[in-house]
């Protein structure tokens, strides 16, 4: 087979392929490749898995202090609520890390709802010490009042975030 002078010309100038550059989608095609995908899904679904059995030791162990419990009423009934929102917010962390893995992009809404669950978890965690407690000094009450103050604030302003981002992407509820 014969091949023209320009031909060769053309060949003899062309670089190699391993030789070019990388890209702008040289990331994407890297995690295309068979090892590396696996490795990463590896990881991925270990994380996950972590998050759950994070979630199901809580969500027991709770339980079980609660059942067990040696201290007061009030002081058992406290720790089981923020046992069990924690639960939550674990559960809703692998959610969202579920979400991602499918390819969905990184979602911002579940973490602004994981954020006002935190924040509401802190608001019933002080409201519950408050109430079941008994009497607190007014240095006591002072620093409880603050903290309730800011997590109200946050809850507010996350809850804000969420109409906005719910807005702002066109999700919004049929009117009945």
């Amino acid at each position: 087979m014969t091949v023209s002078p320009d031909r060769e010309e053309n060949l003899a100038s062309s670089e190699p392929a391993d030789a070019a550059p990388p890209g702008p989608g040289w990331w994407r095609a890297a995690m295309t490749a068979t090892p590396l995908r696996h490795s990463v899904d590896a990881v991925q679904y270990g994380v996950a898995l972590v998050l759950l059995l994070i979630a199901v030791v809580v969500l027991i162990r709770t339980t079980a202090s609660f059942v067990t419990a040696q201290s007061s009423y009030p002081q058992s009934l406290i720790s089981a609520i923020d046992g069990v929102l924690i639960v939550i917010i674990v559960v809703d962390v692998l959610r969202t890390v579920l979400t991602h893995f499918e390819g969905s992009g990184f979602p911002l809404r579940p973490f602004l709802i994981i954020g006002i669950i935190s924040a509401v978890r802190d608001i019933l965690s002080v409201s519950a010490r408050l109430a079941l407690q008994g009497p607190v000094t007014n240095s006591g009450f002072a620093r409880l009042a603050i903290e309730l103050g800011i997590s109200s604030g946050v809850a507010l302003a996350l809850a804000l975030a969420l109409v906005l981002t719910r807005e702002r992407s066109g999700d919004r509820p049929e009117p009945e």
